[in-house]
């Protein structure tokens, strides 16, 4: 036999050898270490049989390392050799903790004494490994997330995704209206006009429950000269007209729709502007003109008649103003109190000189002082305008001084209001009764007029409404005509606009805590 085969089958018997003669010795001192433990927990007090044990004629304790053999004989571990000693420490040294969850299987008494002597001797006994698959984790949410979005792992992700994106929306009320008329299409007939000539707007718009109440807008030309128009309903139908006059020398070029607000019966609007893209390319027209006028007038002066006047007279204001082709049509202008809280309009007529008059007359009760005037506005008949305010010299030169006997610099007060009843109903529509206590210093309270707006402002869903003053002139009393298919839920004051006798105006937002307090309900 070669010594190379000799030498493993040697040692393999030797350890074999020694591990029964040390494995009968140790299930002798198993078992009586079992024995002696149940004794201790059966008996009270300590036990006689621990595995150190004292010296009765001694306090100190017993040497460390003693063993309790059978029958009951001791011998120290400085007696036992020292590979005795390693045994026996590797006896009581427990099993390493497995790292996967599930309990590895206890080794016997056998392995757990000869395997140590093998790895000790180099004899590699090696045994079948089990092999425990862990399970696999679950993705985190935002890992889900991810991989839904790349459209990779799971394709019950993607079918979950899939299904969530089909799912149907709840269904409408079909008692309520929150969604403004739509725009089906626009267009001009003929698609080309000389100035001075007529073109038809037809304009095509529908609504889903509660029906098209009303279609206007604004045209503007290249010069940015604006037109208003209003359309009527052609039939019963979707079909909305209007005539649009081209007026003389109107600038060349292309005409286009600049805004559209649609209004449905239940009080949902919308404005389509030109600038978002919103209006089809068929909104406009061409006008073919021989004498395009695209400038408006130019401001050549403004004077006063008087500088200083009194409260409740009259007074006049002169304006010169030029346009080099078609020739000015219209000139108003507007002064500002002190307190610019208050204004004065005025209108203007062709005077003698070439200059047109204005009449200024202020109210008996107003904001004393020096009145600022704001600003003149001069449109020609071509429809082209322009504004002057306070950066021109022109009228920033102009001062009126108003004096008189009542003086009143501010606007009106709410100091109370209240609704009545509370809750109407969506399917009939109804009125709410509005009651408002306002007061004013001097002059008296003119006009109060409001605005409703149902929560969240649907739709720009709007309901106006406007007030009648008691006999006193304190109290006034509006009615909000909740129309049908109105939005439902709770409703709230948009905003109030108070104006007295001496102009002084002031609006309440939604936000003044008067207004905030009053709501009621459409249900």
């Amino acid at each position: 036999m070669k010594r190379s085969t000799f030498l493993p089958l040697f040692f393999t018997a030797l350890v074999v050898v020694f591990g029964i003669a040390v494995w009968v010795r140790l299930s002798a001192f198993e078992t009586d270490v079992v024995f002696r433990d149940e004794t201790a927990l059966t008996s009270p007090g300590p036990s006689a049989a621990a595995t150190t044990e004292r010296n009765d004629s001694s306090d100190t304790p017993a040497e460390t390392g003693t063993i309790v053999e059978i029958g009951g004989t001791t011998s120290t571990a400085s007696a036992a050799s020292s590979r005795q000693q390693r045994y026996n420490e590797l006896l009581r040294t427990p099993p390493p903790a497995p790292p996967i969850a599930p309990p590895a299987p206890k080794e016997s008494l056998f392995d757990r004494v000869v395997n140590p002597i093998a790895s000790a001797l180099g004899v590699n006994r090696s045994k079948p490994q089990s092999v425990n698959v862990a399970p696999p984790k679950p993705p985190q949410p935002q890992q889900q997330q991810q991989s839904q979005t790349r459209g990779g792992g799971d394709s019950r992700g993607s079918d979950q995704s899939q299904t969530a994106e089909k799912k149907p929306r709840p269904e409408e009320d079909p008692e309520t209206d929150v969604t403004p008329p739509q725009l089906m299409g626009a267009d001009f007939t003929p698609a080309q006009v000389q100035d001075n000539g007529e073109t038809m707007l037809t304009a095509y718009v529908t609504d889903n429950l509660s029906g098209v109440r009303s279609v206007s807008g604004v045209i503007s030309s290249p010069s940015g000269a604006l037109q208003g128009f209003a359309c009527q309903r052609d039939g019963e139908g979707d079909r909305f007209t209007a005539r649009i006059k081209v007026p003389p020398d109107a600038a060349e070029g292309i005409w286009s729709v600049k805004y559209l607000t649609l209004s449905d019966n239940a009080n949902n609007s919308v404005n389509i502007n030109q600038t978002s893209g919103q209006l089809p390319p068929s909104a406009r027209f061409q006008v073919i003109s021989s004498g395009s006028d695209s400038t408006p007038p130019v401001l050549r002066s403004v004077y006063l008649e008087r500088r200083s006047m009194n409260a409740g007279d009259r007074n006049t204001v002169f304006v010169q103003a030029d346009d080099e082709k078609s020739g000015v049509s219209l000139v108003s202008g507007v002064f500002v109190s002190p307190s610019k809280q208050a204004r004065i309009g005025f209108g203007c007529r062709p005077g003698g000189g070439g200059a047109w008059e204005c009449t200024v007359s202020p109210p008996a009760c107003l904001d004393c002082g020096a009145w600022q005037l704001e600003q003149i506005q001069v449109q020609d008949k071509a429809n082209n305008m322009a504004t002057f305010r306070s950066d021109n010299q022109l009228i920033s030169q102009i001062v009126l001084d108003i004096s008189g006997d009542q003086c009143d610099a501010g606007p009106p007060l709410i100091t109370a209001l209240a609704v009545n009843p509370m809750v109407v109903s969506n399917a009939e529509g109804g009125t709410i009764t509005i009651t408002a206590i306002v007061q004013d210093d001097a002059c008296g309270v003119a006009s109060l007029s409001g605005q409703a707006i149902p929560a969240g402002a649907v739709s720009g869903q709007r309901i106006p409404f406007s007030f009648d003053p008691s006999p006193d002139g304190q109290n006034f009393t509006g009615r909000i005509l909740v129309p049908k298919h109105a939005a439902k839920g709770v409703w709230t004051i948009g905003w109030i606009q108070a104006l007295d006798k001496g102009h002084n105006l002031r609006a309440y937002g939604a936000a003044e805590p008067v207004l905030a307090r009053t709501t009621f309900r459409v249900e």
